[in-house]
């Protein structure tokens, strides 16, 4: 009676550390999933910060914006919102949270 006992006990224990074995994976698998997401965004926002340079020449001010603003924002959209042009389309479409960021990376590369 007592080998059945332990022979279930054993079985259980097998069971769950093969559960417990997949949760794990699946965790890690995870979190590699969450940065080599956090990688394409570095990697989109190094490319803005050139693109922006190449556009407008003023290394600072794209730094700024490249590190603050939102990815979604096209960085042909930077010359213009750089120039905070009120009516300009670019600009205007702006949060009024991101509009906060381009006037202070504006007024901190001056």
């Amino acid at each position: 009676m007592f080998g059945w006992f332990v022979g279930i006990v054993i079985s259980a224990v097998v069971m769950s550390s093969g559960a417990l074995s997949q949760q794990s994976f699946q965790q890690l698998e995870s979190v590699s999933q969450f940065e080599q997401a956090l990688a394409a965004v570095d990697a989109i926002k190094h490319r803005k910060h050139l693109q922006c340079v190449i556009a407008i020449a003023n290394r600072a001010l794209c730094r700024c914006l490249s590190r603050k603003l939102p990815v979604n924002i096209y960085f042909r959209s930077y010359a213009s919102i750089a120039n905070q042009e009120k009516d300009g389309l670019d600009y205007g479409q702006l949060s009024a949270a991101d509009q906060k960021i381009v006037d202070q990376c504006v007024s901190d590369s001056r």
